[in-house]
């Protein structure tokens, strides 16, 4: 039988990596920095997604073969770690799901009910609910749900020329800019003040990028494509990013900006109510189009690590249609655990609370694999001089370091903010009913997570271990009876 070409091109990779790089469930804690927020995304781009995307384009050039970062750790840190970054992408997924479908229940409240917002637990509830909804679609065969991430890229850009659209409405009709260029916190000069505490939301919106490298295996030239589809779509989502900021600053005056429903609180201030809903509707479909994409992603590499023998076997159950199952099932149940405790927990009751308690707790997740990816790169460097790499990131063994050791202290510096960022700037206290519960949420939940991926680990090469001996003893016994 022949062997199926390759299909994918490098327009295909860029709307691949655009779809599930750029997300709009945290844009406006983006563009709650205001102004200021344009000045360090260029900086963050030059000082952090430029050596990454470097690395991730030598690294994913350089192992054309599908894994992504998982491979990359693997060759350079060995089984063990390989495993953690597998867990800890996989987990994020559950943890993140929590805070868009709280950001989903919040849009819809503020789309169909303005004057009557829903209580917060009838939002949570409506959370939980797509949580299901999308665990049900999880567990379908591909072929029946593949046009939902075309369609939720279309509805991405929908979004995002509405929010333009919305800005040249605004100032077309005589409206003034809402949030002044010179607000001494705002502005756009860099301030430590308020906006400070979502600087680590680029970082995360610019992390991502080595996705493409996961499907190398269907790609036509990765060892091109990769480098300029790592190169390519990361300036088309900063582009992106930076246009939907400005648009938001513009219509909306940062300082009363929620950044659970942001989006559409900006649009709301300029289109009629039927227009607001109908870009509305396009907006949650982002959500839910974007949490099945990295679900189905993540649930299957963790389904496929489970048959390596490097977590439990049940994650490796599998469907008649080959859809991962219990691993499906479990970040479903993650999820909802989740958002009822972030409710019993807040403080205030406020939605937006618990939406950047549950995003910064799960972006700290999501940021941990980073951290090992900039390493990975120098051992790989060190333990592999003749590896073919088709592109290699110019210059000295010095340079080297640099191009690692800066993005991972803005990694550190990011995790850090996340944590302790209000009350860094005074915005919170230390109090168990202010800022003490959500340090308290974040620092156990990260806790946890890593011991319960330790004892995962840990079971599951018990188990292989096991088996091999035992395989061992059969071929020993076998062995023994020929020789009678």
């Amino acid at each position: 039988m022949a062997k199926a070409k390759k299909g994918l091109k490098l327009f295909n990779i860029i709307a691949f990596t655009f779809s599930a790089v750029f997300v709009l469930d945290s844009f406006a804690s983006a563009a709650a920095i205001g102004w200021q927020s344009i000045i360090y995304w260029i900086i963050l781009s030059i000082f952090y997604f430029l050596p990454y995307g470097l690395i991730t384009a030598e690294l994913g050039a350089a192992y054309s073969d599908d894994g992504g970062i998982y491979t990359w750790v693997k060759k350079a840190c060995g089984n063990r770690w390989a495993a953690r970054t597998n867990w800890f992408y996989w987990l994020n997924v559950g943890l993140w799901m929590s805070s868009v479908y709280i950001a989903f229940s919040s849009s819809l409240s503020k789309i169909f009910f303005p004057t009557h917002p829903l209580s917060l637990w009838v939002q949570i509830g409506i959370a939980i609910a797509i949580t299901w909804l999308t665990v049900l679609v999880g567990l379908l065969n591909f072929n029946y749900i593949k046009w939902l991430p075309n369609f939720s890229t279309i509805s991405k850009l929908v979004v995002t020329v509405g929010l333009i659209a919305a800005a040249i409405t605004w100032l077309a009709t005589g409206n003034p800019i809402a949030t002044k260029v010179n607000d001494p916190q705002y502005g756009i000069v860099p301030s430590w003040t308020q906006g400070i505490v979502f600087l680590p939301v680029i970082i995360y919106n610019l992390s991502g990028f080595e996705l493409g490298s996961n499907t190398t295996s269907s790609m036509k030239n990765p060892k091109r494509d990769i480098p300029l589809s790592t190169i390519l779509a990361g300036v088309t989502i900063v582009i992106c990013y930076l246009i939907g900021t400005i648009a938001v600053n513009i219509v909306t005056d940062i300082k009363t900006l929620d950044i659970s429903n942001g989006i559409i609180q900006t649009i709301g201030k300029v289109f009629p109510e039927w227009l607001t809903k109908i870009l509305g509707v396009f907006l949650l479909f982002t959500f839910f189009g974007n949490m099945i994409t990295w679900s189905t992603g993540a649930n299957k590499a963790i389904q496929e690590a489970a048959g390596d023998g490097e977590f439990p076997k049940t994650f490796a159950t599998v469907l008649k249609n080959n859809s991962p199952f219990w691993s499906t099932i479990i970040t479903g149940i993650i999820c909802t655990i989740l958002l009822i405790i972030a409710g019993v927990m807040s403080p205030s009751g406020e939605i937006s609370d618990i939406f950047w308690q549950l995003y910064a707790f799960s972006s700290i997740i999501f940021l941990l694999p980073y951290l090992l990816i900039f390493p990975s790169f120098l051992i790989i460097r060190y333990k592999y001089p003749n590896l073919k790499r088709p592109f290699k990131i110019p210059g000295p063994q010095w340079f080297q370091w640099i191009v690692v050791i800066i993005p991972m202290l803005i990694l550190c510096l990011s995790i850090i903010l996340f944590l302790f960022g209000k009350i860094i700037i005074h915005q919170q206290t230390w109090a168990w009913n202010d800022g003490g519960q959500f340090i308290a949420f974040a620092l156990i939940g990260t806790m946890i997570c890593i011991i319960i991926g330790e004892l995962l680990i840990w079971w599951a090469h018990h188990q292989t271990k096991k088996i091999n001996l035992m395989k061992g003893d059969n071929n020993y016994e076998q062995t023994t009876n020929i020789n009678s």
